[in-house]
């Protein structure tokens, strides 16, 4: 079987970001539309945060090498775009996407990170300066509802703006699990440790509040295993699995549940690194 090139594996994620996208559209374009909450054009913001996203990614190709380049950086673009809250300002989103693509771009020569967790924790921060610190769509933060454990299933939950289908995300984990080039621990033992100890809070509180993570289990399926910031051996991913969990977790409690997920990586990911260069 011929080995997959790196523009493979980026092709295939993000066909498997695809649906999760369209799904995006769906349940913040679509449905604010339909209850006249929105304009029509603005039914579309998911996947012009994509778009825009995938410009900025092949305007720094441009500059750098004269050249578009399907490799990592634009999955990476991709995977941000998705994982943005709905009220995202955007021209906020832009001038902090590029000023953050470089800036991350230069510290990763120096040390490693997870360059999408950080690029994320900044833009959350500098927009919820203008636009508070809320995920909710204008239906959700208007209304009160009781959706079935399907629907959350297929992504009626507050998250990213295009990461919530818990449904979509854990097909693409089926598939993704069978490539050799995949860390499938990895995404395993993060929901593991995460439901886990969330079941136990449950028991003692019944506080279910932070059970369904839809945000955790898409980030731990495409962010976490991403082959530049995480282990490749088994022992490694297990540990850093287990250790993204529990420290979700208890950011889940404490602060917010859709952001726990992105700490915990990006604090795992820099603490790795960081220990690594110590043991060299």
């Amino acid at each position: 079987m011929k080995k997959k090139t790196t523009k493979d594996i980026v092709i295939i994620n993000i066909i498997l970001l695809i649906p999760l996208i369209i799904y995006g559209i769906f349940k913040n374009g679509y449905l604010l539309y339909e209850r006249n909450l929105i304009p029509f054009y603005i039914i579309f913001k998911p996947l012009y945060l994509t778009i825009i996203s995938i410009l900025i990614k092949f305007f720094f190709d441009f500059i750098t090498t004269k050249k578009i380049n399907v490799n990592y950086n634009l999955l990476y673009m991709i995977l941000i775009s998705m994982i943005m809250p709905y009220n995202i300002n955007i021209l906020v989103y832009i001038i902090t996407l590029i000023i953050t693509y470089l800036l991350t771009s230069l510290l990763e020569t120096k040390f490693k990170f997870n360059k999408v967790a950080l690029i994320y924790l900044i833009i959350i921060l500098i927009n919820s300066i203008f636009n508070g610190l809320t995920f909710q769509n204008p239906l959700e933060s208007t209304a009160s509802f009781n959706f079935s454990f399907l629907d959350l299933l297929m992504g009626r939950c507050i998250g990213g703006i295009s990461s919530t289908s818990i449904i979509f995300s854990l097909l693409a984990y089926t598939l993704l699990i069978n490539s050799y080039y995949y860390k499938k621990d990895m995404p395993l033992f993060i929901n593991i440790s995460y439901l886990f100890l969330s079941f136990i809070f449950y028991l003692i509180t019944h506080n279910s509040d932070i059970l369904l993570n839809s945000e955790l289990i898409f980030a731990s399926i495409f962010i976490a295993p991403l082959p530049k910031y995480s282990p490749y051996k088994v022992k490694g991913q297990v540990i850093e699995g287990i250790l993204i969990g529990i420290i979700s977790f208890i950011i889940s409690i404490l602060f917010n549940k859709v952001i726990s997920i992105y700490i915990s990586i990006f604090l795992v990911s820099l603490l790795a690194n960081l220990s690594l260069k110590k043991n060299n």
